[in-house]
């Protein structure tokens, strides 16, 4: 398998482990009888929960973390000049 395939396959898995579990806790948590409102609360937290676990994963996996937020200035060597990596 390609490295793209694996890092898609463990996205995907999250997102359906996450939505599967928001679901669960959701239905444990709402008390019976449930209206078509407790459902739609349930699947829409459920959607958010799975759509912030996937952007988190994309963020995690795709971008190199020393690059995220700020990058390295080159070292100087004893000359003053910036050494070429």
């Amino acid at each position: 398998m390609s490295q793209s395939f694996r890092r898609a396959l463990a996205i995907t898995a999250a997102a359906a482990g996450v939505f599967a579990l928001s679901v669960i806790v959701g239905l444990q948590l709402t008390p019976e009888p449930r209206t078509q409102l407790d459902y739609l609360v349930i699947g829409s937290v459920a959607t958010f929960l799975m759509l912030g676990a996937v952007f988190g994963l994309l963020l995690a996996l795709w971008i190199k973390p020393r690059d995220f937020l700020a990058r390295r200035r080159p070292k100087k060597t004893e000359t003053g000049e910036a050494d070429k990596e």
